[in-house]
């Protein structure tokens, strides 16, 4: 059964680095409008990616080290760059469903990481609506 775990959990990964790469090379600069003091869709599916088996449903809580790391980081952007949380918000929407990531676990996995940011992952949220 541990195995089916690992294994699920490498798939997981390939998965969302494989949307990453589909995601970047078709749509490059689609979320840098914001200007050098935004983020971009690349470095929010980076910092996710340890993630994605937390935000599916496919591995127990708490998230691993390498997860929050990059939560840690992700957080720090959101919190301090001009319109990164939009650009967290417009990615997330298109990327994470196609991922199986959950709008609550994944705000779970935040929680888990101790950080107290709201980030925008509803999927009925109107993104430009951000600052």
């Amino acid at each position: 059964m541990g195995s089916k775990t690992m294994s699920d959990r490498q798939n997981a990964t390939k998965v969302l680095f494989f949307l990453f790469i589909i995601f970047t090379s078709s749509t490059p600069a689609t979320y840098a409008q914001d200007g050098p003091r935004s983020t971009t869709c690349e470095e929010v599916l980076s910092f996710l990616t340890p993630c994605g088996p937390y935000a599916r449903g496919a591995a127990p809580f708490p998230p691993n080290e390498e997860c929050c790391s990059g939560v840690n980081v992700l957080a720090n952007i959101v919190s301090y760059l001009v319109g990164s949380k939009r650009v967290f918000c417009t990615c997330y929407k298109d990327v994470a469903p196609s991922a199986g990531f959950k709008p609550e676990l994944t705000q779970k996995v935040v929680s888990e990481c101790g950080q107290v940011i709201n980030l925008p992952t509803d999927p009925n949220i109107d993104c430009n609506r951000i600052p």
